[in-house]
């Protein structure tokens, strides 16, 4: 028998820097930068070495590895990190789960937040008086601040 509401069973988030999907996916590898990166944040590249974002060019979202060293115990929200000089795979194109700093809604457009997480884009009416927002994806779930979204990515 199948189970009618599988929402009541399982949290339908996979976690943080996992896959929400198959469909279309591209990445690269590139080497974490001084202080590692963390699993499902935005991540800005200078030769060659992806530190987190902070204010340049958006390159991806990191993916969350499989295999964790160790976590230390007490750490509520199991954050996963690759360490400096490691190898990390970075999603260009496809969709992932991310965390969000502010309420987001499904079909907003979405922007990189300095801290490596994401937020909703907004676009000026009025460039010139106050300039629009870099638009790097477009959210596919509906989230709180805090929560996880479907992030929907296609950088060339």
């Amino acid at each position: 028998m199948t189970i009618p509401y599988p929402e009541k069973y399982m949290k339908p988030e996979l976690g943080i820097g996992k896959l929400a999907n198959y469909q279309g996916v591209q990445a690269d590898s590139l080497v974490a930068g001084a202080g590692g990166l963390g699993f499902g944040v935005g991540v800005q590249v200078k030769e060659d070495v992806a530190t987190t974002y902070q204010d340049g060019q958006f390159y991806g979202v990191t993916y969350a590895k499989n295999y964790v060293e160790e976590i230390p115990f007490g750490d509520i929200e199991k954050v996963g990190l690759y360490k400096e000089h490691e190898m990390v795979p970075i999603l260009r194109k496809g969709a992932i789960w991310v965390k969000v700093d502010e309420d987001v809604l499904a079909g907003e457009n979405a922007k990189a937040l300095s801290t490596g997480n994401f937020g909703k884009a907004t676009i000026s009416s009025d460039p010139a008086t106050t300039p629009s927002d870099t638009v790097i994806g477009t959210f596919k779930t509906t989230a709180s601040a805090g929560n996880l979204a479907v992030l929907q990515i296609n950088l060339p």
